[in-house]
């Protein structure tokens, strides 16, 4: 059995475990959200067979939660496997294994990531004031590859020198966050207006 699923926030185990079972292809699941039941359902589908999960970018390192989220598999065949992704060291150590741990890319990889998103079939020395201005833009991302694919896969549909370079001087690199969000809130920004309505109304 393999399964997938988005974790996220709010943590809530009831949803985690009914969006396990209907990756796994449970049948006759019911829309009620009694945990017990979609528990106990879980370990009937998954008694007695080898699967392999993943539980991707989970923030909540409240162990007892966690405990809580993990009852049915149990059941599982020996060399069963369970993948978590997070962001947080905290919830590496309450997963009691040994986490591995993902470096940022180096500058070349940067580069490369980006440029295959930017340029898609183009050749970058064949523009090569757009080229410069990249390299500038994939170093600011700090090897982070979300970072670098959601800017590149912006400025694919640019091609004047300018454009590029107004994401580059942009102010939102200055933001105190270290992390993602710049990069992030500069795609934001270039969406038409109503579809920054639409995650402003989402984010009610």
């Amino acid at each position: 059995l393999k399964a997938c699923i988005c974790v996220c926030e709010p943590y809530d185990v009831s949803r985690i475990t009914k969006g396990l079972l209907q990756e796994i292809g449970s049948s006759n699941l019911k829309v009620d959200n009694n945990l017990n039941q979609l528990q106990i359902k879980l370990k009937e589908s998954i008694k007695g067979k080898k699967f392999f999960i993943v539980l991707d970018d989970i923030w909540n390192d409240n162990y007892i939660e966690w405990d809580d989220l993990r009852i049915p598999f149990a059941q599982g065949e020996i060399g069963s496997k369970i993948i978590v992704t997070t962001r947080k060291e905290s919830v590496a150590e309450t997963m009691g294994s040994r986490p591995i741990i993902m470096e940022i890319l180096s500058s070349e990889f940067s580069w490369s990531l980006f440029k295959r998103h930017a340029f898609e079939n183009r050749d970058p020395k064949e523009h090569p004031e757009l080229e410069e201005v990249g390299k500038q833009i994939a170093k600011k991302c700090k090897g982070l590859p979300l970072a670098l694919k959601t800017l590149a896969g912006l400025l694919r549909s640019k091609s004047k020198v300018e454009e590029w370079r107004s994401i580059l001087r942009s102010e939102i690199w200055e933001l105190p966050d270290k992390s993602i969000l710049p990069a992030l809130m500069l795609s934001y920004n270039d969406l038409p207006v109503h579809l920054k309505q639409c995650f402003s109304y989402c984010a009610i």
